[in-house]
């Protein structure tokens, strides 16, 4: 049975894909549902947020590049 933070990652990745894949690369990209947070992971980048801090940020973001700069950081 799966948790609402699991369908809360798919709507991320999801988000992501619609907006990004037609202009980059997301072959790397992956997006993982934690206890209560949510990490988005393409090679050494890495983000860690709510769905709806995730998904302001992909909003925000003009390109795939831009997005890591507004997505929340992981934490250590």
């Amino acid at each position: 049975m799966s948790r609402d933070i699991d369908y809360a990652a798919v709507a991320v990745k999801t988000a992501l894909s619609d907006k990004f894949a037609r202009k980059s690369d997301l072959t790397a990209l992956e997006v993982t549902a934690n206890d209560r947070t949510i990490t988005v992971r393409d090679g050494a980048r890495a983000a860690e947020g709510s769905r709806d801090d995730l998904l302001a940020a992909i909003r925000k973001a003009t390109d795939y590049d831009d997005l890591w700069t507004v997505l929340p950081k992981k934490r250590s």
